[in-house]
């Protein structure tokens, strides 16, 4: 790849990323202050925020669920990234591991967080960056591998005949429904094809475990990538359980071309091309 070509993909990755995260933490507001609301007995902070010992005043909480989106907002737009990378970065980071610190842990942005680190890092360093499509690339498929090995370390060779995994599907909606959450209307219907479990279990095991074939080229990303694709399609179709983040395919846009989206972007805005209306970081 070249340096034209790796500074292209950087600027709209950091496009991508950047406003996702702004998106997602507006969005999600309301769940973020959620915990001004909890029993403070509830709080069990977890990773970076495990040395705390007590919740957030309410006012630094108010504060920070501001703070993040727009933080991320101006990373995304490449105004002062030596500033803005870091401060969204550790906002989203700091925020995310804040709402997993009330008793139920939420995975679904671990990648956004990791990219977001990742791209904060490279806007400190002048020299070629491609390393860093390289390092979000290895974490997008690093988060499928460590969750295939989880499931062989729990279940063994057990989770290859599909118990397990129509035990997890049955489990998860009959608490969502029990708790009055949204389930999936599907997940009956599915657990009921039984000869379908075995395959879907396996399948799912082969592309988590499969992931770093991703690694080998872009035929073999975007093959990859598409399957992952799928896999979270059929997550939201029978479990109700949303990963926007993959189901938008920015978390396999490191493996892929993106950098032509620039060109799209200058053809369709008739303006400039990505990277020289938002400098890559």
């Amino acid at each position: 790849m070249s340096p034209d070509v790796s500074e292209r993909r950087l600027a709209v990755l950091r496009v991508l990323v950047a406003s996702y995260a702004a998106v997602w933490s507006l969005v999600r507001a309301p769940a973020l202050l959620a915990p001004r609301n909890f029993a403070d007995r509830r709080f069990d902070p977890v990773g970076p925020l495990g040395w705390l010992s007590e919740p957030f005043p309410d006012l630094f909480l108010l504060g920070l669920v501001a703070f993040t989106p727009l933080s991320c907002a101006v990373f995304a737009v490449g105004r002062l990234p030596k500033i803005s990378g870091p401060a969204a970065a550790s906002a989203f980071l700091l925020i995310t591991t804040y709402r997993n610190s009330w008793g139920q842990l939420f995975h679904t942005e671990n990648l956004v967080a990791l990219h977001l680190i990742v791209l904060a890092v490279a806007a400190h360093i002048a020299r070629d960056r491609r390393w860093t499509i390289d390092v979000m690339a290895v974490c997008t498929v690093g988060t499928y591998v460590v969750a295939g090995i989880a499931k062989i370390r729990i279940s063994g060779l057990a989770w290859l005949d599909g118990d397990v995994l129509s035990h997890q599907i049955a489990f998860d909606n009959a608490r969502k429904e029990l708790l009055g959450d949204a389930s999936s209307p599907f997940a009956g219907w599915f657990l009921r094809q039984s000869w379908l479990l075995g395959p879907a279990a396996v399948a799912t095991l082969v592309i988590e475990l499969g992931a770093p074939l991703a690694l080998l080229g872009r035929r073999w990303a975007l093959s990859w990538s598409s399957m992952a694709l799928i896999f979270h399609v059929a997550i939201t179709v029978f479990m109700a359980i949303l990963f926007p983040y993959h189901l938008l395919g920015i978390s396999f846009a490191p493996l892929l071309p993106v950098e032509h989206f620039d060109r799209w972007f200058a053809q369709a805005r008739k303006a400039a091309p990505l990277n020289k209306l938002l400098p890559a970081p």
